[in-house]
């Protein structure tokens, strides 16, 4: 089981915009906290020098503290 990167294994996320914060549900994992190792997801990092998303990966949940600004997205 790996937790979700996303929500930090809590099953939402806050959303903050201006001055107002609201609490959504996480869609990455669905609420659940974790990651189904079976399922692919779209996944992005930075390779280079930067902090740009400039590498892009569709499948299963990589070990995110493996690479610099990863991000997972919902399907």
């Amino acid at each position: 089981m790996i937790i979700c990167d996303h929500c930090k294994g809590n099953g939402y996320v806050k959303i903050r915009f201006e001055a107002e914060q609201a609490i959504d549900q996480c869609k990455v994992c669905d609420s659940q906290g974790h990651l189904d190792e079976n399922k692919h997801y779209n996944q992005a990092w930075s390779g280079g020098v930067s902090d740009k998303l400039d590498n892009f990966y569709w499948g299963p949940p990589l070990d995110p503290e493996s690479f610099k600004n990863y991000k997972i997205y919902p399907k």
